[in-house]
């Protein structure tokens, strides 16, 4: 019996034309973006800390 994981997968493959290759490179961009947004809340929480006009969540 397929997983949720399973059924995004194929479905992420079929959006792709069935191309893996090109559901790869989707994935990856998608990554790419993820990790690029996480850098930038990052840099934020750093300066916010620095410049005193934040507090830490733990």
């Amino acid at each position: 019996m397929p997983t949720l994981l399973d059924k995004q997968i194929d479905r992420i493959v079929a959006e792709s034309g069935g191309s893996m290759h090109e559901a790869l490179r989707a994935l990856m961009q998608v990554n790419e973006h993820l990790e690029a947004e996480l850098a930038r809340m990052r840099a934020a929480v750093i300066f916010s800390h620095a410049s005193g006009e934040g507090e830490w969540l733990h």
